[in-house]
């Protein structure tokens, strides 16, 4: 009976042994995948062997976005970006229809865009995403003008008051193989300048 238990055992262990390897084939091409601005949240709201570090007091009880809004926005006035994207990307999963946690979100991923030597398209598209989803959803006339305020600046062209978002995105949005290079405000340039010729 033991002989047929090991062997049983023996026969499991091969059979799905290839299966365990193609998963992690999956993981390994799934990572390559993943943008840089897209941060790992699973360590939030956990102690390191009960090591708390300063920025995550707020953690420790019940996580509410709320409450990591506030650790990310002092996370951002530390200048500690990496951590405040990690959280406020936390924050967003948790409450995707929180406005100000948006905007809060997309400010720093600006900044992590205008500190690139090297622009990002795929980074550039997604931040005029969320700045468009922001316009549309805010319910405060001063969140809804700071939106089209920031995509103007990004693009150089804000949504019509009528134009849907798949139109908008369509004119504004870079191809993501960086075929062409990210320039903010870069309609606007042009405009400057042939004012400058005449």
């Amino acid at each position: 009976m033991r002989k047929f238990a090991v062997l049983l055992a023996a026969v499991a262990t091969l059979v799905t042994a290839p299966v365990w390897a193609a998963d992690a084939d999956d993981d390994s091409e799934e990572k390559e995948k993943k943008p840089s601005y897209i941060r790992d949240t699973s360590s939030i709201g956990q102690s390191r062997n009960g090591v708390v570090a300063a920025d995550q007091i707020l953690e420790l009880g019940v996580l509410t976005p709320n409450s990591l809004q506030l650790q990310a926005e002092q996370s951002l006035r530390m200048g500690n970006l990496d951590r405040a994207l990690m959280v406020l990307q936390r924050c967003v999963e948790m409450a995707p229809l929180d406005v100000e946690a948006r905007m809060t979100y997309s400010q720093a991923l600006e900044q992590v865009l205008t500190k690139q030597k090297k622009r990002d398209p795929k980074l550039f598209n997604f931040l005029v995403k969320q700045w468009l989803f922001v316009a549309k959803k805010a319910e405060f006339p001063d969140q809804k003008m700071q939106a089209y305020s920031k995509l103007y600046d990004l693009t150089g062209a804000a949504p019509g008051r009528f134009e849907r978002a798949d139109k908008y995105l369509a004119r504004v949005l870079l191809p993501e193989d960086g075929s062409i290079p990210v320039a903010l405000n870069a309609s606007h340039h042009k405009k400057k300048e042939k004012k400058d010729e005449i």
